[in-house]
């Protein structure tokens, strides 16, 4: 004997068809949502982790009171570290935004190209992409701060910089009023001492602990040691910002310029 359930359950796709037909296509969108979130998302975290040694981000960076003497800067390197130098200076340009200028990175925080060229001579300099974009910057274009003119050979990334910050207190990133570019080795050498901020990226030489908590600790451990050594006024390792207490108790004054 034939169930009269089955005759039923055709009827009603019948006559709701319309009702069914859009639930089957938010199921279907609903689920092609998700998997493509779920593996886009597999993607972008793995692409993520190659960028660290892909570009060699720092482990961490410190600002000094002072640039560091050949001396401090042996007992600093003697803590495990390996020191490069970070120096930029800021810069009011005259369209009314302030422009972070560092020298071409060859050997750690590198730079991804986006567009154009990297500066080869004096007087030229490549923009965050960002940054240019907002300002209605094109390659070729000039920028000027006073008497210092720049011509901007193409568009860039920084991968210390994925998102704008201008000070780690800032609640919020500006990609308008502010940009991070780079300048030749030529253009940068005619920025005096006094231009510059005594920044040093480090990394360490037995490589960066995988959990959070061991980094963490590897940090202040080095911290501590460090401002031993060194007047410090801003020190920031990779897991995360420190700000002006440390999980121990002890203080330093890690202001940001």
């Amino acid at each position: 004997m034939k169930n009269p359930l089955n005759r039923r359950i055709f009827r009603e796709i019948r006559e709701g068809f319309g009702k069914y037909l859009v639930i089957f296509i938010l199921m279907t969108a609903s689920i092609g949502f998700v998997s493509g979130f779920l593996v886009a998302d597999t993607s972008m975290i793995t692409a993520y982790n190659e960028s660290f040694d892909r570009y060699k981000i720092e482990h961490g960076h410190f600002r000094a009171a002072k640039f560091l003497n050949k001396a401090q800067r042996k007992s600093a390197e003697a803590l495990g570290i390996t020191l490069y130098d970070l120096f930029y200076t800021d810069r009011s340009m005259d369209n009314g935004t302030v422009l972070r200028i560092y020298k071409n990175r060859d050997r750690i925080d590198l730079v991804c190209l986006m567009k154009g060229r990297l500066p080869a001579a004096a007087g030229e300099i490549a923009l965050d992409r960002l940054y240019a974009r907002n300002n209605g910057i094109s390659v070729g274009d000039t920028l000027s701060s006073g008497s210092r003119s720049y011509i901007v050979t193409g568009f860039i990334a920084l991968s210390d910089y994925s998102a704008l910050f201008s000070d780690n207190n800032d609640a919020m990133f500006d990609s308008v009023k502010f940009g991070v570019g780079t300048v030749s080795a030529e253009e940068f050498g005619t920025y005096t001492q006094n231009e510059l901020l005594p920044v040093y990226a480090f990394m360490y030489n037995d490589g960066i602990p995988e959990e959070e908590y061991a980094e963490k600790d590897k940090a202040e451990d080095l911290l501590e040691t460090l401002a031993k050594e060194v007047k410090l006024k801003d020190y920031i390792r990779r897991g995360m910002r420190i700000r002006r207490s440390s999980s121990r108790g002890k203080t330093w004054d890690l202001i940001r310029p």
